[in-house]
């Protein structure tokens, strides 16, 4: 189970306007993204370490669609084509008991991604991204999230030496741009949440 109460998470998210999805698995939730995505879709990913560790760009490009990846181009507009895509998919540095979506970014890119970006939106959630509400979050994302990925880029920040956030003002920082989704925003056709019983990503 995600969570306990999780029929009450559910119902919170989708009065929000959110369509959750609920995965036994990495694997099934490849399958629901996989089945999400109508065929001859472009899509944009987000950088993620949950869609890293399900193969969602080799599972997407041997199924035939155009893939946006930075993490696999280096051409210059390719945040742009990202966001310019049929589909969106990333996933989330924490998500709420009350329903709310927290992300934080160096450039901002994933965070426009998800709300005026590709029109169709899909975040595949580990259930270690669940925190109790607004603040527990936040702090998920700075002192677990953020420090992991600066190390992982290999960027010279406080965080890297001690895992803990110091609100730096180094040049490498990450945490640029922070985002809190409360509900589904308005350009979104449909904003779903795949939410998997397993740790997954940062």
């Amino acid at each position: 189970m995600f969570c306990q109460d999780y029929d009450t998470l559910v119902q919170t998210f989708e009065k929000r306007g959110f369509t959750v999805h609920s995965a036994a698995s990495a694997q099934e939730a490849k399958a629901l993204v996989l089945s999400l995505v109508g065929a001859g879709a472009s899509v944009g990913l987000g950088g993620s370490m949950t869609l890293g560790a399900l193969g969602v760009y080799e599972a997407l490009t041997a199924s035939g669609h155009t893939v946006y990846d930075h993490a696999h181009s280096k051409e210059p507009d390719i945040y742009q084509k990202e966001n310019a895509a049929d589909w969106y998919i990333a996933s989330a540095n924490a998500i709420t008991r009350d329903g709310r979506l927290i992300n934080i970014d160096g450039r901002g890119n994933r965070v426009a991604g998800m709300i005026t970006g590709p029109r169709e939106v899909v975040l595949v959630i580990g259930k270690n991204k669940l925190a109790a509400n607004e603040a527990e979050g936040r702090l998920r994302a700075k002192n677990v999230a953020a420090p992991r990925n600066a190390k992982r880029l290999n960027l010279k920040t406080p965080c890297v030496v001690d895992g803990k956030c110091h609100d730096c003002t180094s040049p490498d920082r990450i945490c640029c741009v922070t985002s809190i989704i409360e509900y589904r925003p308005y350009w979104v056709n449909a904003f779903h949440l795949i939410l998997v019983d397993e740790e997954l990503g940062y």
